[in-house]
């Protein structure tokens, strides 16, 4: 842990990074940060720590899912299509900026919190209201820079030559000089010990959830981390410590599910699963009548502010509906869900159809993707015809590559037609519990098998709950598998549960699942009923488990880069 002091000027030009002052118009004297006045004004205070809040992504803008076997996408120009199809270099990689991104929010957080104690933020309040803000705020702001680092550890992690795991530089306070700033990678393991114990500093102080009237702990902060958020974000930072990619870092699958299993335990357990509208947890609170329930309910854990939009419908609805189809499901994805008993569709059990594949199927199937023959409800009400049209495949620039297009996420009641455009509310869930459970089952089954509990609960038990939440009821395949297929099983349900959300690009690393990243995405011609092998192939070397540092970073910092990359 590295104790500085901050000089702003150079750490900002050092960090390739913009001064507080560009968001402080208050602030702003001639591009001068003023310490005396930001930190003399409550408001101008907060924007500090808000600025760490207003650099998260407010919609499902990260595409790196583009380069898994879930999916292609039309934007075949695209950087991430060049990364999986054998262009992946440190210096051509999709995220490259997210590294000084997440240091940037990172150092606003430490600023804050360095600063916060000069801060009256309730200054006509007694004094037991102005504890709470300050008590609250001290939360949230180490509560924000658990979640900046476990997202660098996340996409950074990863083994050097030599094998030592690594993770990123670990900063918690402002930086001097210059060469405060070239600090050296951290080793992984002291990485996931920083942010735990970030989460725990931030669970003094924050409510479980934003609930009530009160103006410090109520329900105007619904849109701010909160202790079940956080929670949250510690069991899955185990869960990726405790996964093949980086079990060097010595946390275990144990320590994973009891982390998920405390956040059950605050949560409701899994008696909220009755409640079928987490299959659809995008679409929660946007009507007068359920508005209250978005904040209410068991599965939204964190979300972001609500706004009238349809960017997400005109980026992904098929283009009959006026949408450019951006993202393209693949057969591959297809074909995981299985059929309504719950038998995978290659199972002799099953009562698939080849001859009518998407009948007698996983309900979630016609939840999640549109294919041949999908009902649009809403403004639209329409059915999809992808045999000919604009729907099939290259029919436009548009059109689908693999002859599906994604639903999940998107509001049917979305209009497009042109003199008649509908936006409604739209929100990014940052956590959600579906997560949780998975991770609990994911860790608790390599920990103690199907059946042995941790906290309560056991793997097949919320497994079982959650196919039963989707409309499988029968049981009979999930009881039927021992630990490793209840371990293949339940990666397949966070496959399907959790598409479309950017899980699977990491999932699969962390597993070190090479040949699931290399399995070309495969596509179905409706007008043909044939399967298309090979839409678009994948190639993946071993090394790139692990995602490279950013090549300008190592140069400009001397950090270690993972092995295999320049």
């Amino acid at each position: 842990m590295k104790k500085i002091n901050k000089i702003y000027a150079v750490l900002f030009l050092a960090m390739g990074l913009v001064s507080c002052s560009d968001f402080l118009d208050e602030n702003n004297q001639n591009g001068r940060y003023d310490d005396e006045i930001v930190w003399a004004n409550p408001k101008l205070a907060e924007g500090v720590l808000l600025k760490a809040y207003n650099m998260l992504p407010n919609d499902y803008t990260e595409k790196y899912d583009y380069g898994t076997d879930d999916m292609a996408t039309n934007l075949v120009t695209d950087n991430t299509v060049t990364m999986a199809t054998g262009g992946w270099t440190s210096r051509n990689t999709p995220f490259g900026n997210e590294y000084k991104n997440a240091f940037q929010a990172i150092l606003h957080v430490n600023d804050f919190l360095e600063n916060m104690e000069k801060v009256d933020f309730a200054p006509l309040s007694d004094e037991t209201v102005k504890q709470q803000y300050q008590d609250r705020l001290r939360g949230e702001a180490y509560a924000l820079r658990a979640w900046w680092q476990a997202k660098l550890l996340t996409i950074y992690g990863g083994e050097d030559n030599e094998g030592n795991l690594w993770g990123f530089p670990i900063v918690t306070s402002t930086i001097q000089d210059v060469e405060a700033a070239k600090l050296p990678r951290d080793s992984y393991a002291d990485c996931v010990k920083q942010i735990l114990a970030d989460c725990d500093e931030a669970l003094k102080t924050l409510p479980r959830k934003w609930e009530g009237d009160d103006r410090v702990m109520g329900s105007t902060n619904v849109n701010r981390m909160n202790g079940l958020s956080v929670m949250a974000l510690k069991a899955r930072v185990l869960l990726t410590a405790a996964s093949p990619a980086f079990a060097k870092s010595g946390y275990t699958m144990k320590q994973a599910a009891e982390a998920a299993a405390a956040v059950m335990n605050a949560n409701g357990k899994l008696d909220n699963l009755a409640d079928t509208r987490g299959l659809t947890f995008y679409n929660l609170g946007t009507k007068d009548t359920d508005k209250e329930y978005l904040n209410t309910c068991k599965e939204v854990l964190w979300y972001s502010s609500i706004g009238n939009s349809s960017n997400r419908e005109s980026r992904m609805f098929p283009p009959s509906l006026f949408g450019k189809g951006e993202i393209n499901p693949s057969q591959n994805l297809v074909n995981s869900f299985p059929d309504k008993n719950g038998y995978p569709i290659t199972d002799p059990s099953t009562v698939y159809n080849p001859a009518d594949p998407y009948a007698n199927r996983d309900p979630r199937l016609d939840l999640y993707i549109y294919h041949n023959g999908s009902k649009v409800a809403g403004a639209n009400n329409v059915t999809l015809n992808m045999e000919t049209g604009d729907d099939k495949i290259g029919a436009k620039t548009t059109s689908t590559r693999t002859g599906y297009y994604m639903k999940k996420l998107l509001d049917e009641a979305v209009s497009l037609k042109v003199g008649s455009v509908i936006a409604t509310p739209h929100y990014h869930v940052r956590m959600r519990y579906t997560e949780v459970l998975l991770n609990f089952a994911e860790a608790a089954n390599a920990a103690v098998g199907p059946i042995g509990e941790i906290g309560g609960f056991t793997a097949r038990q919320v497994i079982n709950d959650l196919r039963k939440r989707a409309g499988i009821t029968n049981e009979a395949y999930v009881n039927s598998l021992d630990q490793t297929g209840l371990a293949e099983l339940i990666k397949n349900e966070r496959r399907i549960e959790l598409c479309f959300e950017g899980f699977r690009f990491w999932d699969l690393r962390r597993w070190m699942d090479l040949s699931r990243m290399n399995e070309s995405v495969k596509g179905y011609d409706a007008s043909t009923m044939r399967e298309i092998p090979s839409v678009e192939v994948r190639k993946y070397e071993d090394y790139m488990i692990y995602a490279p540092i950013p090549y300008s970073e190592t140069q400009k910092y001397d950090l270690i880069q993972n092995k295999g990359w320049e």
